[in-house]
């Protein structure tokens, strides 16, 4: 959807948001927004918040995606999502955002865009495709062109729960119901072909957001040096491996992902990298 066409449209429904922890009343602990992947609802974070006790965490799931699954569509593009977060950023002071895969996608955007919202930012393994060290053809997307071919949307679920769980997810996929798994199918094709993914919505050499950027040291290779460039480029991020961690690292080793998050209250300002070979080779 384009700038006019969106002031113009009538105001949408919003996405689902509901508060996955309280926290402690005397706490001073930044609050946390989570801004799930794509085949995710924010209920995949549930062991990640149990491990922040003393932070009131806030979840929300994305158009087209569980109890969202109703506002998704044609209409629904990479912007939208980005919006979607923005508004409820707004509402909240400065939290920390923890955004997984096409999350946090969305949440590096929704930072460069309204800085003054955000604290700062874990943002694991994001899709950044238009970064040059991101693959032409990238393995998951091929998989899900492939098996959406074959037998439609459910098929492209199934192939890409298979991808992202292994042997964990014939215990999933056992208890899906088919049509559950052809509305995330169709979800995934959508956000998979969005040709406005692939605009550039943040320019790392100048985002002021403190982040941290994560990937599990067992993920795809190039989700993995995606991650570790973006982290190199920005002048305020870190880059933080999860050992023995794939794709799914908030499933995994929640621990983990949650001391990744308390890492953003207890460095904040984060070291500056102005003379970052990498910077200078770019602006060249």
């Amino acid at each position: 959807m384009n700038a006019t066409a969106r002031q113009n449209a009538p105001e949408r429904a919003r996405p689902a948001v509901s508060k996955v922890r309280g926290g402690s009343s005397e706490t001073t602990a930044r609050p946390v927004v989570i801004v799930h992947g794509s085949m995710d609802r924010s209920t995949g974070f549930r062991r990640v918040s149990d491990h922040l006790p003393d932070r009131t965490v806030i979840g929300y799931d994305r158009r087209g995606w569980g109890r969202s699954r109703s506002l998704g569509g044609p209409d629904v593009d990479h912007q939208s999502h980005v919006d979607d977060l923005s508004a409820i950023l707004a509402e909240l002071a400065a939290p920390i955002v923890l955004g997984h895969s096409y999350g946090a996608l969305v949440a590096l955007a929704a930072a460069a865009a309204a800085p003054s919202l955000v604290a700062g930012i874990v943002a694991i393994e994001p899709p950044v495709r238009w970064l040059p060290w991101w693959p032409a053809d990238d393995p998951w997307e091929k998989t899900v062109r492939g098996a959406a071919a074959e037998g439609g949307p459910e098929q492209a679920a199934r192939a890409l729960l298979t991808e992202l769980l292994g042997p964990a997810s014939r215990l999933h996929l056992a208890r899906a119901q088919p049509s559950d798994l052809a509305a995330d199918g169709a979800a995934l094709i959508s956000e998979m072909t969005d040709p406005t993914v692939d605009v550039p919505r943040f320019d790392p050499l100048t985002f002021a957001t403190p982040t941290v950027v994560a990937a599990g040291s067992r993920s795809a290779p190039h989700h993995v040096e995606v991650a570790r460039r973006l982290a190199e480029l920005l002048p305020h991020g870190r880059f933080a491996e999860i050992s023995g961690a794939g794709h799914a690292s908030h499933v995994s080793h929640p621990q983990e992902v949650a001391r990744l998050t308390e890492q953003i209250d207890s460095n904040p300002e984060f070291d500056s990298k102005p003379e970052n070979h990498l910077i200078e080779e770019q602006r060249r």
